[in-house]
């Protein structure tokens, strides 16, 4: 469970995740209503509204934002393991070079079960494990928990060793916020 408690608050920046990486700028928070400014990468000029708290955070929800002060739907929920399965499909996926319809097809299911999938919502993915793991080349325990007990030899920088070893002592919340700001620096480039 994340330690982390979960505030809206004047000055925060919410990132939305790709395709639209809609960025929310709260402007002020009262007791039941958040103003804000909001920009998105097809329209760049900023437009401002006002919402209930409850529209902010469903936004927050289904956009699967992050804020610039590190807060996220696991934030306001806690720790979600088919959250984290989710993420790994489309980290690994995305890895391979494949497509979500190029997955579904290989698997026999439809784009939109995917989609489910990696939005956290396990929409019948254990049949699929065994054959999800095989199509990535790796273990179904490296799939399901992201780790390994097996020992491999690899050679790494000192940067990367600096880099393993910050992630290694984050939560697992804060591990999946690092790993969403790289993709975002990524794709920033």
């Amino acid at each position: 469970m994340n330690n982390t408690s979960f505030t809206l608050k004047v000055g925060q920046i919410w990132t939305g995740a790709p395709p639209r990486h809609e960025k929310r700028g709260i402007d002020e928070v009262n007791e039941t209503h958040v103003s804000f400014h909001k920009q998105t990468s097809k329209r760049r000029f900023l437009t401002y509204q006002t919402t209930t708290i409850m529209g902010f955070r469903k936004w927050i929800q289904q956009s699967q934002a992050i804020s610039n002060d590190g807060q996220d739907t696991a934030s306001m929920h806690g720790f979600s393991p088919s959250r984290e399965i989710g993420q790994r499909i489309q980290l690994l996926r995305k890895a391979a070079g494949l497509s979500q319809q190029q997955l579904a097809d290989l698997l026999g299911v439809s784009r939109t079960a995917v989609g489910f999938w990696e939005t956290g919502r396990p929409n019948k993915i254990s049949k699929h494990v065994p054959r999800l793991a095989k199509i990535f080349g790796i273990s179904e325990e490296v799939f399901l928990n992201g780790q390994s007990n097996e020992r491999t030899e690899i050679s790494i920088t000192k940067d990367e060793t600096h880099i393993i070893n910050i992630y290694r002592s984050l939560s697992i919340d804060h591990r999946l916020q690092a790993i969403k700001r790289m993709e975002m620096l990524l794709k920033s480039q």
